[in-house]
């Protein structure tokens, strides 16, 4: 039977990891994981819907013959968490801060999503049908799947929130296999979680590492994100899950750093000079990310940036 979902396909990383890798219907627009440790079943993130959610679930049980019993959020943004009320009865476990992010943000970005997705749709249509570039109008075509995904999630979306928090560091023994968790403080947000697979060297990143796609930076810190995967990088994992993305060598981490650097360097710069903030947000995409989905997100993470060192707006 296949173990497949319209929103998302498998790719087994190492014996008994799989990771779960966003397709194009909108319901998930991340990627989650799941993992066999010989007598428990543990995912890695649950989707922005608990459609997908739901099917994530009842992958996991086909793959391992038994229901998850630990669901990892390894941060709050609701493109890996909305999806966890498909996991009700599951211990879900967060660090604590992630846990209270979620508390504290997830209504408000329901609220807005309420007030706001209908017309957030009908202007991604107007753009779309305007848009002369290929690339542009992909990201457009994935980013009204995955407004039309939310909108027809709300009706029946329960925010659930983590039940259990662990501090650094959590060691889960399986018959067959370990999994580490790992939190090394905030980088992509306030507070990042990480698996890691020592027996495999398989690491599923979150967020903490995007491939060949423009990440969002507004809710972090790039210059402590930077370091945190040089952290990651003495771990020597073979093999990266990414929370955005496809599976990767760990040495594409080496071009993700030069991204995050890069918009360091042009927020400090833009601050010592006293750079208005739409100056700094038509700074041009260097060629080596040009090709990247979510070209938006570059700008967009610039402008949040600008605005917390205090930019004049213009």
């Amino acid at each position: 039977m296949s173990t497949d979902s319209s929103h998302f396909r498998l790719e087994e990383v190492a014996p008994g990891a799989w990771a779960a890798l966003a397709g194009t219907t909108g319901a998930c627009v991340s990627n989650a994981g799941i993992v066999d440790l010989g007598d428990q079943t543990l995912v890695f993130d649950t989707f922005l819907t608990p459609a997908a959610g739901a099917d994530l679930g009842a992958a996991a049980e086909r793959l391992t013959g038994r229901p998850a019993s630990l669901v990892v959020n390894s941060h709050h943004h609701g493109d890996h968490v909305r999806g966890n009320q498909a996991f009700t009865g599951t211990t879900i476990i967060s660090t604590e801060r992630t846990a209270e992010l979620i508390a504290d943000t997830s209504p408000k970005d329901l609220d807005v999503y309420a007030a706001q997705i209908t017309e957030w749709i009908e202007t991604l249509d107007r753009k779309l049908i305007e848009e002369p570039s290929p690339l542009v109008r992909h990201d457009l075509e994935l980013t009204g799947a995955m407004a039309r995904s939310v909108l027809a999630s709300l009706p029946d979306l329960t925010l659930t929130l983590p039940t259990s928090t662990f501090g650094d560091e959590l060691i889960v023994e399986g018959s067959e296999r370990n999994a580490h968790l790992l939190s090394f403080g905030g980088g992509h947000t306030d507070s990042d979680t990480f698996l890691f697979l020592p027996d495999s060297s398989v690491l599923f990143a979150g967020d903490l590492l995007w491939v060949e796609n423009h990440p969002w930076a507004g809710d972090g810190h790039p210059d402590e994100w930077v370091s945190i995967i040089y952290r990651m990088k003495a771990l020597s994992p073979s093999a990266v899950v990414p929370g955005h993305g496809t599976v990767a060598d760990f040495e594409y981490a080496r071009l993700f750093t030069r991204y995050l650097t890069f918009l360091c360097d042009m927020v400090k710069q833009a601050e010592a000079t006293s750079t208005p903030l739409v100056k700094l947000a038509e700074t041009p995409i260097p060629p080596q990310y040009a090709g990247w989905g979510s070209a938006s997100r570059y700008r967009s993470s610039l402008e949040a940036l600008g605005r917390r060192v205090g930019l004049p707006p213009d």
